[in-house]
Parts: structure tokens; C-alpha cells; sequence
């Protein structure tokens, strides 16, 4: 997924994104899908790509890409699949996090994704860490606070699902440290609400 515009509706920033594939076999015929944040799974108009045959999709032409346009919260996943039409079922799937909530410290990025559409459920997934690296983690919402320890994956990623609700809360901010011997990246994100950007 390549971004190619952005602009300002009423009351949401629309993204528009053009997707690339390789691999994919050029004599069948692939039917646009997205999963949205809570699992389901819609089947989108048209196809990604004008392919030159009788009703596969409307374009500017014969083999004219389709640009997808989207809007979304913070840290908010869109994820689509082209799905063959054929026995096959051949598939292939992406995803992109058009405003990310990110921070990186020394070469180290920690970034949230929600998991569920008011974050009842969020992912934390970084990068950069060393290989195999003893990781040390702190988080707090409100006055809960945690202290952990993980550990990088042997290509430097670290990655957790976490459920940051507090007792008798209903919104808050959470902060999620991890601190390595090279870098301490410090992340905020929000749960119990949703805001288009």
C-alpha cells in the first residue's frame, strides 16, 4: 500500500492509497476485500485493478488502478485482501495504519495498534531492539502501575496484546516503557475511545 493523497473532509482526514502486489497470477480474477477492526470481513466493489475484461470493475480504462480511499482513528488498522475468484483461491493480504501512534528512542520504535474499535484491546509491536535482547517493561493507567520483563525476538522485535482497562474507569491514557540496554522507547496511547482523525 502506497499513500498518493490526503485531504481534509468535514470532520475526517481521508487518505488515499494505491496497492501493489507481486506474485499474484495475471489471468485470474481477484475480488478487493477488508477486514474491518472487529473481524468482519466485507467484500469491496470493484476489483484493485481494471483488468481489461467485461465487468471486473469501473475505471478510468482497461487496466487502470483503483485508488482506495480511507479514514480511521488513531492507531487504527485497515487491512484488505485480493481473494481469486477461481478454485485456487489464491490470496494475498496487507495492512497499513494510516496515523500511526509511534515513538522511537536510539534506534528502538515501540508503536500501539488497537485491536478492537475503542482499544478494549491493543497491540504493542516494536523493532530495533537487539537480538535476543532482555527487555524491561513498565506500564501504568492511572495509578496502576506494572513491572515486567520479555524478551526481543532474534531479529530485535518485541510484540504483546495487552488489555489496558482499569477498574471503574471507562477512557484513560496508558504508558508502556521497554527499556533495553541500548534504548528505552516510552510510548502514551489512549483506550476507551475513538476519534477520527
Amino acid at each position: 500500500m502506497k499513500e498518493t493523497a490526503c485531504s481534509r473532509a468535514a470532520d475526517r482526514t481521508l487518505v488515499t492509497y494505491s496497492m501493489y502486489g507481486s506474485g499474484l497470477s495475471s489471468k485470474a480474477t481477484y475480488a478487493l476485500m477488508q477486514v474491518q477492526i472487529d473481524g468482519t470481513v466485507t467484500r469491496i466493489s470493484g476489483q484493485a485493478i481494471c483488468a481489461g475484461r467485461a465487468g471486473t470493475c469501473q475505471g478510468n480504462g482497461p487496466n487502470d488502478p483503483i485508488d482506495l480511499v480511507v479514514y480511521a482513528g488513531k492507531a487504527e488498522p485497515k487491512r484488505f485482501g485480493l481473494v481469486s475468484d477461481d478454485e485456487a483461491h489464491v490470496r494475498g493480504f496487507v495492512g497499513v495504519v494510516p496515523f500511526p501512534n509511534s515513538t522511537t528512542d536510539k534506534g528502538c520504535r515501540l508503536e500501539s495498534i488497537i485491536g478492537t474499535p475503542n482499544g478494549e484491546s491493543t497491540f504493542i509491536q516494536g523493532d530495533g531492539f537487539e537480538p535476543n535482547a532482555e527487555l524491561t517493561i513498565d506500564s501504568q493507567s492511572y495509578d496502576e502501575k506494572h513491572h515486567n520483563t520479555a524478551k526481543a525476538e532474534a531479529d530485535g522485535s518485541y510484540f504483546v496484546a495487552i488489555l489496558p482497562y482499569v477498574s471503574g474507569k471507562k477512557s484513560g491514557e496508558s504508558v508502556w516503557e521497554v527499556k533495553s540496554k541500548s534504548c528505552d522507547p516510552k510510548l502514551t496511547f489512549s483506550w476507551g475511545t475513538y476519534h477520527l482523525e
